[in-house]
């Protein structure tokens, strides 16, 4: 059995694919409390069959204890305050997307071996590295990295024995050695028709209508808390947006900031989750949208799900009212 930890409902996706497809389940995998209504998606989950979804209150510990017998009191005091402690002999393997979280700490605590897995979509070969740069800078580097003694992140962990890139051949952070892999492009790409249905099952809490040919999604965003517009403004502007453009049935997915009442204000759309992740509507749909629509947004820079794609500066979108 496999222990994966998530901090995103990205990360929940992705690791609920690699945990379906493994042998050995279903496998643990840990909630962080950072991962959006996660009470409520770790029964999604354990439906699923996949996985076993544990919730860690990691919040509850965010103090470091230093000086004599650091490591110890660390352990024990998250284990104490978190509600949860690391038997690694349950565990062939441990994968951990953010290892300089609270949680990344207490498996350096605890001496345990892990795969640090991209926290979100070909992080290791972005060109912005500066983090790991700053780390390996210090001076104190190397003889953290040869003890063990005290925390190192983003992989440079004694503990952590390997770095899963999207393409190997493009991440210059490791040597060949530690580099492991694994492109998540290609497992959303590859997904079967029962996969797709046990996501939508996880991440998608109504019903999908029966006939959504030529549909339309809409993907508004917050000017409200921009402090671009009030919330009367905005919300007559999207209706505005959606009266012109949509086609078909509507969709409204928003981003997980928005605080907006969709529902009232579209009361015949379907509502998505705004925690779900983007990569749901663009992988894992029984249908393709007609015409996909945003403003001032870059939200449908890699979408592919839709024929058409509408981005919208809030000028234009303002000049429909």
């Amino acid at each position: 059995m496999n222990l994966y930890i998530c901090h995103t409902a990205y990360q929940v996706l992705i690791d609920l694919l690699r945990a379906s497809r493994t042998a050995g389940g279903p496998h643990d995998m840990l909630l962080s409390d950072t991962v959006p209504e996660a009470g409520a998606l770790a029964e999604r989950l354990r439906a699923s069959g996949a996985v076993n979804p544990i919730l860690v209150r990691e919040s509850a510990w965010p103090g470091i204890a230093a000086g004599f017998l650091g490591r110890q009191r660390n352990r024990r005091g998250f284990e104490k305050r978190c509600g949860w402690h690391l038997q690694p002999d349950r565990y062939a393997e441990i994968f951990i997307h953010n290892d300089w979280s609270i949680l990344g700490r207490y498996l350096q605590d605890c001496r345990a071996a892990y795969t640090l897995c991209e926290d979100t979509f070909a992080s290791t070969i972005g060109p912005d590295q500066s983090l790991v740069e700053t780390q390996r800078s210090q001076p104190d580097f190397a003889e953290k990295q040869r003890s063990g003694r005290g925390y190192l992140y983003w992989g440079d962990s004694r503990y952590c024995q390997k770095v899963e890139s999207e393409d190997p051949a493009r991440c210059t952070l490791f040597g060949a050695e530690k580099l492991v892999g694994d492109s998540k492009a290609q497992l959303l790409q590859s997904l079967t028709e029962s996969e797709k249905s046990m996501v939508r099952s996880v991440f998608i809490t109504q019903p999908l209508p029966q006939n959504a040919a030529g549909a339309t999604l809409l993907l508004p965003r917050s000017f409200v808390q921009d402090g671009l517009l009030t919330q009367p403004q905005q919300d007559a502007m999207f209706q505005a947006v959606a009266k012109k453009y949509t086609v078909g049935p509507l969709f409204i997915k928003t981003h997980p900031r928005d605080d907006t009442d969709y529902a009232a204000l579209f009361p015949d759309a379907v509502i998505l989750q705004r925690t779900m992740p983007s990569e749901v509507l663009n992988f894992c749909l029984p249908f393709t949208f007609r015409r996909a629509v945003t403003v001032q947004s870059f939200v449908l820079r890699g979408f592919t799900a839709a024929e058409e794609k509408i981005h919208l500066t809030l000028d234009e979108a303002k000049s429909l009212l």
